[in-house]
């Protein structure tokens, strides 16, 4: 059921220069070999360029080595890990991490990266975003966006996505898909409530059979295979990174049945949920629906 996008750096640049950006962090870091961060499921997008070292990325089953120069654009809601590599035994970094309610940077499935010409000039950015963000004050916050947006615009310029995934249509908006995009938009904000699909094909304006055919083209799956696919994104982020049990994360994002949840998630993610449970957090719940 999982279907990866990956959309035009150019289209995700479109959508960024016109959506909200909330930076929530920026920094600089340095370590030392051996270092491993542990596995991870993040819900929101970063932003790493490496200054000096090499580093190995692991992304669900995508494996990337990163050296001096390269940004990387690494997706919300995927499995991550990264450490780095023997020689030359250390890595100093430059990251963000920002939200978005940009529908394609949402569904991005696999990482962006590019080798800049000029790293300094993004290290200044992300310093300029930190110093930014340290004041507290609403106006900073803004040119924090402003900063970047200027910084996405110089890499997805020139920026590379993986030939493995498949590219998404760059054309400008119907009126009929931007009625779609809207609909996709509540449903993000809405995935966990139980009728959320009611009254979509109203959202976008559009009437029933015709939204259901042209969200189907637009997105590629349907409606309802959308909402699982939102819904199956967050229980991953919850399973991975708090404590909830299972029944509370089906519950959490709009199931109230745990055992249809655990099919449900078994079918999306090839596993179930509770092998998501990282070990040192493991309480010996059972999944829902084994034989117990």
């Amino acid at each position: 059921m999982r279907s990866p996008v990956r959309a035009d750096p150019l289209e995700i640049l479109d959508q960024l220069l016109i959506t909200r950006l909330i930076v929530t962090v920026s920094e600089m870091k340095f370590r030392r070999f051996p270092f491993e961060l542990e596995e991870s499921i993040p819900s929101e997008p970063r932003l790493v360029l490496i200054r000096r070292g090499r580093v190995e990325f692991r992304l669900d089953d995508f494996t990337l080595t990163a050296g001096p120069g390269l940004m990387i654009l690494l997706p919300a809601w995927i499995r991550r890990s990264w450490k780095i590599t023997r020689k030359p035994g250390f890595v100093s970094l430059a990251w963000c991490r920002f939200s978005s309610s940009g529908a394609h940077l949402h569904d991005l499935a696999t990482p962006i990266y590019r080798k800049l010409d000029n790293p300094k000039l993004e290290i200044e950015a992300m310093e300029r975003m930190g110093r930014r963000l340290k004041s507290g004050h609403s106006a900073d916050a803004q040119v924090a966006e402003g900063e970047l947006k200027a910084l996405l615009g110089r890499f997805l310029r020139d920026a590379t996505v993986p030939d493995h995934a498949p590219r998404l249509n760059t054309r400008p908006l119907s009126c009929g898909e931007q009625g779609v995009q809207l609909a996709v938009q509540h449903m993000r904000t809405h995935f966990s409530e139980g009728n959320v699909l009611r009254g979509l094909a109203k959202t976008a304006c559009l009437h029933p059979k015709y939204f259901r055919s042209l969200f189907r083209r637009t997105t590629g799956v349907t409606p309802g295979n959308y909402l699982i696919r939102l819904r199956m994104r967050a229980a991953r982020y919850y399973q991975h990174e708090t404590a909830m049990r299972v029944k509370e994360v089906a519950a959490a994002v709009g199931y109230r049945d745990a055992f249809y949840f655990s099919r449900l998630y078994r079918r999306f993610w090839g596993h179930a949920p509770t092998l998501d449970r990282p070990i040192h957090q493991s309480d010996g719940e059972p999944e829902a629906g084994a034989n117990h």
